[in-house]
């Protein structure tokens, strides 16, 4: 995606999430158990911090960043003190180039990684804020949602099984990911100690079908895989996601 669209997204997002109505912040966080809606709030703040830190310190820097959020004021002025991390985050952003060099914790990257990840960041807390709230949650926007599909696909989910590593049964396996409304497919072929995205059409062990919005979720383990159309063995994708808890 484009560097105007991150950020828009990274800034619609943010707004909502500092809109919040103040006497909510109390309120249980279900898709993140021992999480208020406060909790969520400073979390996103310090996610922010933390990819500002970076940006600012350069490609070549080694030091290894923990976000300080210890400013974070109590009762409603911590919307406004959200507010004010976020459009931080975003003046950060606006000064590099996307295939600017830079750094993050999985090494050298572009300040790319950042937009995006970030974008992915602040868009799935927004849900899981408005999740909260008695009017729910509005979907994630399309392309924002098959951006993160493809995030998870190319750098969390590889990462995490990297680590990790998966049950014998599932390597070998192919799982198909096919968004709906953008007409985007992932193809992944799973191995016990990684995951391989496949370019072309492969044979399939299970295809998921969804609107974007609905499959981010699943993948990011906030709905049931059972709200996604699955054709063909739905344990693959159980198995991987029993694996990758995000």
């Amino acid at each position: 995606m484009t560097k105007q669209l991150w950020l828009e997204s990274i800034a619609a997002d943010g707004a909502r999430i500092a809109a919040i109505d103040p006497t909510h912040l109390g309120l249980p966080v279900p898709s993140c158990p021992g999480w208020t809606v406060r909790d969520g709030v400073v979390h996103t703040a310090g996610a922010h911090r933390w990819a500002t830190a970076f940006l600012q310190a350069g490609p070549e820097s080694t030091e290894r960043f923990i976000p300080d959020v210890s400013d974070a004021p109590d009762g409603d002025a911590v919307l406004g003190w959200y507010a004010g991390v976020n459009a931080a985050l975003l003046d950060e952003l606006r000064r590099h180039e996307p295939d600017a060099p830079a750094r993050a914790f999985i090494g050298r990257t572009v300040a790319a990684f950042w937009m995006r990840r970030m974008t992915q960041e602040v868009s799935i807390h927004r849900w899981d804020l408005q999740n909260s709230l008695p009017g729910g949650a509005e979907p994630l926007p399309a392309w924002t949602a098959a951006d993160g599909v493809t995030e998870l696909t190319q750098m969390q989910i590889p990462l995490i099984v990297g680590r990790k590593g998966l049950p014998d049964a599932l390597a070998g396996k192919v799982i198909v990911i096919a968004a709906t409304d953008t007409g985007d497919t992932w193809t992944l072929r799973l191995r016990a100690d990684g995951i391989d995205v496949l370019d072309g059409r492969v044979p399939a062990d299970l295809t998921v079908r969804g609107a974007a919005s609905d499959l981010d979720l699943v993948l990011w383990r906030r709905a049931e895989p059972g709200t996604v159309d699955l054709e063909g063995d739905a344990g693959v994708l159980t198995g991987l996601l029993d694996v990758v808890i995000i």
